[in-house]
């Protein structure tokens, strides 16, 4: 920061309007404020990325690892019939665990956007790292014979209950003023919790031991949320302070006061609006399949034990979750460009994705986990930078909750519709064609939301001509 002007500098667009301001106060005061700011802005964000690593939804992305270690801790085996543990029968009993939740973490998503807009992030993000202690516990006492639907629901209450806390964090992009790339981090982020499943990769951490283990996280990250998170969302340019957690702030008629608001319903109603909804969903629910596929996928495509295990306990979360080295850039192609590009190449890599389902070697999946992991940074990015920089602040909790409603709806086409696979525990074309034909269909969102891209574009361009702030833009 500039200190010995005393004239007001030139405003630098990627300084949070109070760090703006604080560069206009008197040189005593430069340095006392440039510290206050950097406490207030910096370090809570940097905090919510480590909650967010330890306890997003993205956890249960890390799917490769977990069903890795089922197979090995002998879960299932008996769907082999007497054959050796690994079979393509086993895998696609276990297919419905992530498949049904990951439906289960949507639907509690969609959710959370009505319980933030009730009773805040603290209470939301509290009551998420409660249920995330609960499934914790369910996995470490499940047995084959309770089924997998006790499984899922374990599963299921780690990814819902990590999102409530996960969907609470993204008001902190707020500190700073160009909020793209804060939200391409924690996007990132999600992603990148996964790879705390490999922890089941260590010799002799079965199932058991590493979800009693992780249930004492879960209870740790009770405390801090309930004692870091504020009780209302921050607005734009406002800095964080620790508070005591109050009730006033609670309450649930302002639920049906924000999503009845003619203003809402005109934005959930609008073409650009849907649009958006169906990319997304479409995208996502194509990554579910393909994650709920990808150790049935190697399993058919080689026999060698040793080449599986590196796959699916290494390959798949190290390059199918490292999202997190994307999202960012993600976030700034879309802060410099808009949303039409962002939006076909996260269509073109999700159909790369699914062709490349069928290589006929097992390398060939390697190159399917790098578009996988493409799809993933482009396409979580989108889903909340899109809402949080396209609508106003007060929009974000029905809005994101529309969002993960429609994934919700188009979900039940991979679970229960296509898992267990319908069409056999082999039988991978059909499935992949499901989702790939409509796919095609998609190109005609970007192409429309070009058009709002370049009014955006021309109205930032006016307001920064003018020195006008800007930051709502």
């Amino acid at each position: 920061m500039e200190k010995g002007a005393d004239k007001a500098p030139r405003k630098d667009p990627s300084l949070s309007v109070e760090s703006y301001h604080a560069m206009q106060r008197p040189e005593t005061g430069d340095q006392q404020e440039e510290v206050e700011d950097h406490l207030s802005h910096t370090l809570p964000f940097v905090l919510v990325c480590c909650i967010t690593l330890l306890g997003s939804g993205g956890l249960i992305i890390g799917v490769g690892p977990f069903i890795e270690r089922m197979v090995k801790d002998g879960y299932f085996s008996d769907r082999c019939n007497d054959r050796e543990s690994g079979c393509a029968e086993q895998y696609d009993a276990m297919n419905p665990i992530f498949n049904g939740g990951f439906q289960i973490m949507t639907w509690t998503s969609a959710i959370t956007g009505i319980l933030l807009t009730a009773w805040g992030p603290r209470y939301n993000a509290t009551i998420g790292m409660i249920f995330l202690t609960i499934g914790c516990g369910i996995l470490a006492t499940a047995e084959t014979e309770d089924g997998p639907n006790f499984f899922m629901m374990g599963y299921g209450f780690i990814g819902g209950g990590g999102n409530l806390m996960y969907i609470s964090s993204f008001h902190f992009a707020n500190l700073f003023e160009n909020k793209a790339v804060p939200i391409g981090i924690l996007g990132g982020i999600f992603n990148l919790s996964g790879l705390l499943f490999m922890l089941l990769n260590i010799p002799g951490v079965t199932i058991k031991i590493f979800f009693s283990g992780y249930s004492f996280v879960g209870m740790g990250l009770v405390v801090l949320v309930a004692i870091f998170y504020p009780d209302d969302s921050i607005e734009d340019g406002e800095g964080y302070s620790l508070k005591f957690p109050t009730y006033s702030h609670v309450s649930c008629s302002r639920v049906y006061q924000e999503i009845c608001r003619p203003e809402v319903f005109k934005a959930v109603k609008s073409t650009r609006f849907l649009g958006f909804c169906v990319l997304f969903a479409w995208c996502t629910m194509s990554n579910v399949v393909i994650g709920g596929l990808v150790e049935s996928l190697a399993a058919s495509k080689s026999s060698d034990s040793d080449s599986l295990h590196i796959f699916n306990g290494y390959a798949y979360p190290i390059i199918g979750n490292s999202t997190f080295l994307f999202a960012p850039m993600v976030g700034y192609l879309i802060q410099e460009t808009g949303f039409a590009l962002s939006m076909t190449f996260c269509i073109v890599f999700t159909q790369i994705s699914l062709a490349l389902c069928w290589g006929p070697e097992l390398v060939s999946q390697y190159f399917m986990l790098f578009f996988f992991n493409l799809t993933q940074a482009f396409a979580y990015t989108i889903e909340f930078a899109y809402i949080q920089i396209t609508y106003p602040n007060e929009f974000y909790g029905p809005l994101i909750a529309a969002v993960i409603t429609a994934q919700g709806l188009l979900g039940f086409i991979a679970w229960p519709g296509l898992s267990p696979n319908p069409f056999g525990p082999t039988q991978f074309t059909p499935v992949l064609l499901i989702c790939l034909i409509p796919s095609f269909l998609l190109y005609i969102i970007p192409f429309y939301q070009r058009k709002h891209d370049k009014i955006a574009k021309r109205e930032v361009a006016h307001v920064r001509m003018s020195g006008v702030d800007d930051s709502k833009i």
